[in-house]
């Protein structure tokens, strides 16, 4: 098992273009050093961001 390292979720997304979040969101699925919880976390935030009030 790959070593793992904690995730930092961007608090800025709001000044992110929608592409730059899911090329973001890409990475981190991609990362092997990242856990399973930190890129669900990720998705939750990057849905979260997405979402128009």
């Amino acid at each position: 098992m790959p070593d793992t390292r904690p995730l930092e979720i961007p608090t800025d997304f709001n000044r992110w273009h929608p592409n730059e979040m899911t090329e973001w969101l890409a990475g981190i699925e991609d990362d092997e050093t990242i856990t399973d919880a930190d890129v669900d976390r990720a998705r939750q935030a990057v849905h979260h961001a997405l979402v128009i009030k």
